[in-house]
């Protein structure tokens, strides 16, 4: 007799492997083990009595299986979880040394002249920009099928003590990145509070004015002729996937 080991349960596959019974509510996921305990083979998908049948079990001994299945999957999850946390922690830690100087978040928020509720979201962003960068390079490398996705840029610099008043003290490439997903009404707000500089703020403009036509864009729409400015809106139509500009507002 076959050695399982119980998966859990599933609804995703209501036939009983064994016994062929349609239209169950769900079945038990059994998995195979060899004869040093290792999973192999395709798991098996039976309704509960079949599971006890093909495995040499009680029924009772199935359900205290799955109960113990599903246990173990939480407690998984949760130090998963707890693991996460414990990693950003970290992170954040390392964001605020990087960006202010100091590692607490607190003192950093008193630096940038804001909460550090507000200034949270520094760290917070970066560190959702990192994991993406590593799961989706774990997915290619398992050759999973992945839809394109907007490029992340390359880190940033160690940021200069002269500009420690500003929150996002990033690379003009990483703060593109970021102006290229925002909307108009955020990036002035961002803007007024140190987020952006003179020049990046004035690049979005112009690329807001002239990516549509738009009657209300006034100057934004005339040709920037800073070369800070230029290389800023480069950056942010490559991006935002902007090819070329269409007709220029009225």
């Amino acid at each position: 007799m076959k050695v399982y080991k119980i998966k859990g349960t599933t609804d995703a596959v209501t036939e009983c492997g064994l016994c062929g019974r349609i239209e169950l509510k769900g079945t038990v996921v059994l998995a195979a083990l060899d004869a040093d305990g290792n999973e192999f083979g395709e798991v098996s998908y039976f309704g509960t009595s079949c599971a006890a049948k093909g495995a040499g079990w009680t029924v009772r001994q199935v359900n205290d299986g799955i109960k113990a299945a599903k246990d173990e999957a939480r407690e998984t999850v949760r130090q998963e979880r707890d693991a996460d946390a414990a990693r950003y922690r970290e992170f954040a830690a390392n964001w605020y040394l990087k960006h202010y100087g100091t590692a607490d978040a607190h003192e950093a928020a008193k630096l940038a002249g804001m909460s550090a509720a507000r200034l949270s979201d520094g760290p917070f962003q970066a560190y959702r920009e990192l994991k993406y960068t590593e799961e989706t390079a774990t997915a290619v490398a398992d050759e999973t099928p992945q839809p394109v996705a907007v490029e992340i840029p390359v880190p940033c610099q160690p940021a200069q003590p002269e500009k420690i008043h500003f929150m996002t003290l990033h690379c003009v490439d990483c703060n593109a990145f970021r102006l290229a997903s925002m909307n108009r009404e955020t990036v002035e707000q961002w803007y007024r509070t140190g987020h952006f500089s003179q020049d990046e703020y004035e690049a979005y403009m112009f690329v807001w004015a002239t990516s549509a036509v738009r009657h209300s864009a006034g100057g934004w729409a005339e040709e920037p002729t800073d070369p800070n400015v230029i290389t800023v809106v480069a950056a942010i139509r490559r991006h935002a996937g902007i090819v070329t500009p269409v007709a220029l507002a009225a």
